[in-house]
């Protein structure tokens, strides 16, 4: 396709640009993240729910050597949660890149071809 001038212009392609893969990927990181955020959140609020009832048998019976594992317990799933809360910002931030670059080509697309003196 050629414009008035006779220059060439090729018709932008989506593929040449934010590639739908990558969107695709980005998006399903997402969500993964979303998932596993979602798992660890649910596994601290069950082990901290355990413990709690435990705490509360513990000071009625004024016993609190059996809990200490407990306590490891819910260090560890506060850790992963923190984690996932990490990759879950990441992946955040990933797909908002995607969108903005995506948005940004959707803009210069729909702007037309560049005017002729800013061709090489």
């Amino acid at each position: 396709m050629g414009d008035r001038h006779g220059v060439m212009i090729r018709p932008v392609c989506l593929a040449d640009l934010v590639s739908l893969e990558e969107l695709g990927e980005a998006f399903a990181a997402l969500e993964r993240a979303r998932r596993e955020r979602a798992i660890a959140r649910n596994r601290l609020m069950a082990v901290r729910e355990t413990l709690d009832g435990v705490l509360d048998e513990a000071f009625r019976r004024q016993s609190f050597a059996p809990i200490e594992h407990l306590f490891h317990r819910e260090e560890m799933a506060l850790g992963g949660y923190d984690r996932a809360v990490r990759q879950m910002a990441q992946a955040r931030q990933r797909w908002n890149a995607v969108l903005a670059a995506f948005a940004h080509e959707c803009h210069v697309m729909g702007s037309g071809p560049p005017p002729v003196g800013r061709l090489n």
